[in-house]
């Protein structure tokens, strides 16, 4: 899953690091420096807004298609996140992420869709701006690998397939984006993106990239 791989992203930096070097440890994404459990209130933007996409669906321009969706949407501090993905890694629970694992977690938005009339893109294509975050995160919290934990169930019918198709997964990504083209430096995070494609054989694959809910073209990574 996406936050896993995160996660074990976490890689110590840099390689040969002597004690006394730095005063605390550093990770590093991509090429990114990240300074574990230091306060960084910069990166957390006042406001996220989230677009849920439905980017190909073979039937989506036959009127008895539908789309529905749930969504929940966590924040998790930095420390606990950590503490409990290596208790639930050790009892081989990381495939089943579950909300009430995190009994810290900040609820920031849910909701649902209901769509029908699919054809265009737009159409299929659900926004919700103004969530509230940084208000609601305690300051000692706002740490640069906190995680934004969203749950999500979708039920989607191909009218061509004649076709039922279910998915219930999560995202988990931090505060700071990671879709920024300057993989130098860190940026807050001000967007939430969840796209869907269902394929002619009717399997559904999901993606959390931003350039992926903009065209219909598949571009999970």
């Amino acid at each position: 899953m996406a936050g896993i791989v995160l996660a074990l992203l976490m890689l110590p930096f840099p390689a040969g690091m002597k004690i006394g070097q730095c005063q605390e440890s550093k990770a590093r994404v991509d090429r990114r420096i990240i300074t574990p459990n230091r306060p960084t209130p910069e990166l957390y933007a006042d406001q996220l807004s989230l677009k849920i996409t439905l980017v190909n669906l073979p039937g989506a321009k036959l009127s008895n298609s539908y789309w529905q969706a749930e969504y929940k949407i966590y924040f998790v501090p930095e420390r606990d996140f950590d503490q409990i993905v290596k208790r639930l890694s050790k009892e081989g629970k990381t495939r089943d992420l579950k909300a009430e694992y995190f009994p810290t977690k900040i609820l920031l938005a849910e909701g649902t869709l209901n769509k029908r009339g699919l054809s265009t893109l737009p159409e299929r294509t659900f926004t919700r701006k103004g969530i509230d975050f940084k208000r609601k995160i305690p300051s000692d919290s706002q740490t640069s690998f906190s995680s934004i934990l969203s749950f999500y169930t979708v039920k989607i019918y191909d009218a061509e397939l004649k076709k039922t198709i279910y998915q219930s997964d999560n995202f988990i990504v931090p505060p700071f984006d990671t879709d920024s083209a300057d993989r130098t430096s860190m940026l807050a995070r001000t967007g939430l993106f969840f796209s869907f494609f269902v394929a002619s054989d009717g399997s559904l694959y999901n993606s959390n990239r931003k350039r992926t809910s903009e065209s219909s073209e598949w571009k999970p990574y």
